[in-house]
């Protein structure tokens, strides 16, 4: 048993001096990692003070980067001890080398210098925590290193080096992610642009999307907290890391349902959807670890998968911009994937290539300008498309309109002439057995001894006669829908033969043609007014004088003679009663006489352009 005891005692004080064995340096030493060769201890209940952890046993530490994912209970502890192998004061930098680290506490020399996320100095330039400390010639010293995180992931990286060097280092960090951040705000406004021109949503959700990765990037990279933050709000921010992240992740899938017309997709969108309505939830629940604390983000690896998978299936089924779709966010996607990766201390790429988040966003970046510049060529050319169709589909339909044309036409001049064929007909035996009436008039007219009957009979055959005379004019000129009203009236006229002994001149001042639903309501009135006149008005000889002329819609007609009047306060004839009713109730008209001197009959109407 004594054995093993010394055995016991003698490896842990090999262990204890391989622990403080002392990191030799010297003016030269400059970028050298200091985590592999130093020891840590982790506080899992977060309540040790840096004298209760000095009688803890530290283990040696051999990787160059830790990570332990989100821990919110648990206090890192690095102990390393340096020496300076000359004879002049050596300055060094002393870099945690993680700019998300909420507290970092440097112990040494009874000294105690506070940085981190959430504890800043006004002072500091740089973008990661960062201490000076200096040892005298030869002199060696141990240094305490107390890293915690609430929210964030604790990460740990030390790196030592020269001032320049660490000035030039710094400078040229800065200059790339500068770089960095201007590509994103160019495409963002690009993106801008094409969506105020285009009113495409996709533009919009891009531009989102872009946003987000500016702001999630310039924290992750320690901008904002260096340039834009107090202290007090980048604590805010920091607890309200799920919130723009969970803006990032809603914009990313925002974005693919509208790029990628996954509605034509219904399984695909249903989890989609599910990822677009949980997320606000696990944000809001996830608020200074309210309910879940920042792990809950390993929910979201799957959906990267998911994401690039929805490219391929899109692209499988014959979307054109999927190609850009999933070699743009493949970069994008398996970066997110490393920086989670890294979060939760199981693999961290930047070991490797410190700036592969930078590049895969550049890369997607210029990746998504050519898809968008080819999302217009490809709605020119499915418009072009779609105006050849149109061409085509107008041709052919010019065509079935133009045929269906012929049709009709041909079917309505096929009717038009059957039915010009049955007017004529129509007309004809209209006049046929007008001329029949007339001649059963004349042979009464020849066979009455009464000279009244005859009168009475000859009034009636000179109506008639108009009539015949309006349809023998149809007959003859069926192409015009206005025939000549001078003609017809001077028939009527011509044809009145009441009274041979009394010789009357007719002047006729016509200015207008009727219509021929006029015409023979006229041409009625006329016979009427030219026979009670030649009746009347007349002993020997006389003058009629007819005036027809129409101003604005209104027709005005005036029957004049020179004969001897008649008494209108007696009975009104059977003419005159024709008259009156044709010119109130079929023209809608107006009628005045005055007997004085002469008749003079003027009637006025309104006739339809």
């Amino acid at each position: 048993m004594r054995t093993l005891r010394y055995i016991f005692k003698l490896l842990f004080l090999i262990l204890a001096v391989v622990d403080l064995h002392a990191i030799e340096i010297d003016s030269k030493t400059s970028g050298i990692d200091l985590l592999s060769r130093s020891s840590i201890f982790i506080d899992d209940t977060n309540t040790l003070s840096l004298d209760e952890v000095r009688s803890r046993q530290f283990t040696q530490c051999e990787k160059e980067i830790l990570g332990f994912g989100f821990v919110p209970d648990k206090v890192l502890w690095i102990r390393f001890t340096l020496k300076n192998t000359t004879d002049a004061t050596l300055h060094k930098v002393l870099q945690f080398d993680n700019a998300t680290t909420e507290n970092i506490r440097l112990y040494y020399d009874d000294k105690v210098i506070n940085d981190g996320m959430w504890n800043m100095d006004n002072t500091r330039t740089s973008l990661h925590p960062s201490f000076e400390i200096s040892l005298e010639p030869y002199e060696e010293k141990s240094f305490y290193i107390k890293a915690h995180s609430k929210i964030s992931t604790l990460i740990a990286k030390l790196v030592l080096w020269e001032k320049e060097p660490f000035l030039q280092y710094e400078y040229e960090r800065k200059t790339y992610l500068f770089l960095f951040f201007a590509v994103l705000v160019t495409l963002l406004l690009y993106n801008l642009m094409l969506y105020v021109f285009t009113k495409d949503r996709a533009y919009l959700y891009y531009i989102l999307y872009l946003a987000s990765v500016i702001f999630f990037q310039s924290n992750y990279l320690g901008i904002s907290q260096l340039y834009l933050f107090s202290n007090e709000i980048t604590a805010i921010v920091a607890k309200a890391s799920m919130t723009y992240i969970s803006f990032l992740i809603i914009s990313i899938l925002l974005f693919t349902r509208e790029f990628l017309h996954t509605s034509k997709f219904e399984k695909l969108d249903f989890v989609l959807k599910v990822y677009l309505y949980i997320t606000p939830v696990i944000a809001l629940l996830s608020y200074d670890n309210f309910l879940f604390d920042m792990n809950i983000i390993l929910v979201f690896i799957p959906l990267g998968m998911l994401v690039v998978f929805t490219g391929f299936y899109a692209l499988y089924k014959g979307v054109k911009q999927a190609k850009f779709y999933v070699l743009g966010w493949s970069f994008v996607i398996f970066s997110l994937i490393f920086i989670n990766l890294k979060a939760t201390g199981l693999f961290d790429i930047t070991k490797y290539f410190l700036y592969i988040n930078e590049l895969a966003f550049v890369l997607e970046a210029l990746l998504f300008s050519i898809a968008l510049a080819h999302r217009i060529k490809i709605l020119s050319e499915e418009k072009s498309e779609a105006d050849t169709r149109l061409i085509e589909f107008q041709k052919q339909e010019q065509l079935t309109l133009k045929r269906l044309v012929d049709e009709k036409t041909a079917d309505l001049l096929l009717a038009l002439n059957q039915k010009e064929l049955l007017y004529k007909e129509l007309n004809h035996r209209v006049k046929n057995n007008l001329q029949m009436v007339l001649s059963l008039i004349k042979l009464q007219i020849l066979k009455s001894s009464s000279h009244q009957t005859k009168n009475e009979l000859e009034i009636t055959k000179n109506r008639i006669n108009s009539i015949s005379h309006l349809y023998e004019t149809l007959h003859l000129d069926t192409k015009s829908e206005n025939i000549s009203t001078y003609e017809y009236c001077k028939k009527i006229a011509q044809n009145l033969d009441i009274n041979p002994a009394v010789k009357i001149d007719v002047v006729y001042d016509i200015k207008h043609n009727l219509s021929i639903d006029h015409l023979v309501y006229c041409g009625l009135i006329l016979n009427e007014l030219m026979t009670n006149a030649i009746k009347y008005a007349f002993t020997n000889s006389g003058e009629l004088k007819i005036d027809l002329y129409k101003i604005g819609r209104t027709v005005f007609l005036t029957v004049q003679d020179n004969g001897a009047g008649f008494e209108q306060k007696g009975n009104i004839s059977l003419g005159l009663e024709i008259v009156r009713t044709l010119v109130t109730k079929q023209l809608l008209g107006d009628m005045v006489i005055d007997s004085k001197d002469g008749t003079v009959v003027k009637i006025k109407w309104d006739e339809n352009e």
